[in-house]
């Protein structure tokens, strides 16, 4: 049978996926960096496929995983952590993306010899998070809620943030002039109507909950729904990532509430999800999480050793971007040393980065090749290098060196920080 060895390795490769989350909970060694390297092995080194294999298949499924991915995200968060964090999430997306911007330009500039606009536009791609990896390494590590719930939100604020930025910078080289009005104008209705649309969309479908239950087989409605919802925020020119995590917080929460007129009006209530319904998507975004991350890494691309000296160089930079904005951003009251010093390694870059890489190329720069050969780099050693770290500084003395800028921060009162060598 001629597809006989790609079923053993996807068979094997489920169960794989199951004992690395198992040692994770041993070794707090994440799970991504083993299916990424597996990726690796089985892309870049032995060639047994490669991503143009999968053709525009590849590119829908890595979509997939961000729609499914942030709809948890959103299933997770409540009303009344998302009022307190609020602030603090608005604060570090801003803060976190300028300093990366500014550093990364600096480094593109000088080491890539690109003109100022096109060493912005690697800036803005690069500075923005990805929230298909931060999520997943979020729900593994118990941070506290605020935390939790800051950096699920600051991802996909912050990727929606990168591509309205960067496709900006890219006009302004077409039409060799910077609009500032026209970009902080497309950022609000990409937020603004991203926002309406998934919490419209969320107050809806938990109404219509009651009538789809009885339909057979109707626990696919729902991923369907968002699919149909993210599509047509895309299409519509707005931000399909925010609407999927809105989506998903609404979904969440309106069960929660009480709408007495509804009730008497029309004769229904907003439901939430049953333990059914979270524990089946939880099953997709797991088979869904495994395939994505060894998808990333056989996507991987190293030409020559000065795109991997370049991307290691920029992904420096995002690292001391990174811990300068936990630093300023969070306050030493409300967040623990640990979770500062967790949050302060989290650089990982994913689809969004991957996707604008080839755009520049596609238009025809002289230096495009160079800048989509970059990015790729970068998007491979930012996710190694946070695995890595989040293994290093819980685990080994590395913890003391990266915990300097929150020695003044407060104590896990669980006492769960005393696993992080800063903290000692």
């Amino acid at each position: 049978m001629e597809f006989a060895p790609v079923l053993i390795f996807v068979g094997l490769l489920v169960f794989f996926a199951h004992l690395f989350v198992a040692l994770f909970e041993r070794t707090r060694i994440p799970d991504v960096l083993y299916l990424i390297l597996i990726g690796v092995i089985i892309g870049p080194v032995l060639q047994v496929v490669t991503p143009a294999d999968f053709g525009k298949v590849g590119h829908v499924f890595t979509t997939i995983a961000l729609v499914v991915i942030l709809f948890e995200g959103g299933l997770e968060l409540s009303y009344e952590h998302l009022r307190a964090s609020l602030r603090s999430t608005l604060v570090i997306t801003i803060v976190s993306y300028c300093w990366a911007m500014i550093l990364v330009a600096a480094v593109a500039s000088q080491l890539m010899g690109l003109s100022l606009t096109l060493s912005l536009f690697v800036a803005a791609v690069i500075a923005a998070p990805a929230p298909a990896v931060l999520i997943p390494l979020i729900r593994q590590y118990p941070l506290g809620s605020s935390s939790k719930t800051a950096l699920t939100l600051e991802a996909p604020l912050g990727e929606a943030l990168g591509i309205v930025v960067a496709l900006a910078v890219l006009e302004s080289v077409r039409y060799e002039s910077v609009q500032v009005g026209h970009i902080i104008g497309r950022l609000l209705s990409s937020f603004l109507f991203a926002l309406l649309i998934g919490g419209v969309g969320g107050f809806v479908w938990s109404v219509l909950l009651h009538r789809v239950r009885q339909l057979r087989y109707a626990i696919f409605t729902t991923p369907a729904f968002l699919l149909v919802l993210f599509g047509l925020t895309e299409l519509l020119g707005f931000s399909g990532p925010v609407t999927a995590l809105t989506f998903g917080f609404a979904l969440a929460n309106a069960g929660a509430k009480e709408f007495p007129w509804l009730a008497r009006k029309y004769n229904v209530t907003p439901l939430q999800h049953n333990d059914t319904e979270r524990a089946f998507f939880g099953e997709i975004v797991f088979l869904i999480k495994t395939f994505f991350f060894v998808f990333l890494g056989l996507s991987a691309t190293f030409v020559d050793v000065r795109t991997v000296a370049v991307a290691l160089a920029i992904t420096g930079g995002l690292l001391i971007a990174r811990i300068v904005t936990v630093r300023v951003s969070l306050g030493r009251k409300t967040t623990t040393r640990r979770d500062a010093l967790l949050m302060s390694v989290m650089v990982p870059k994913g689809t969004a980065a991957a996707v604008l890489a080839a755009i520049p190329l596609q238009m025809g720069l002289s230096d495009g090749e160079l800048i989509r050969n970059v990015i790729y780099a970068v998007v491979v050693v930012s996710i190694v290098a946070t695995a890595c770290l989040l293994f290093l500084v819980e685990k080994t003395p590395l913890g003391k060196l990266f915990g300097m800028p929150f020695a003044g921060y407060r104590r896990d009162d669980s006492g769960d920080d005393r696993s992080v060598q800063s903290t000692v």
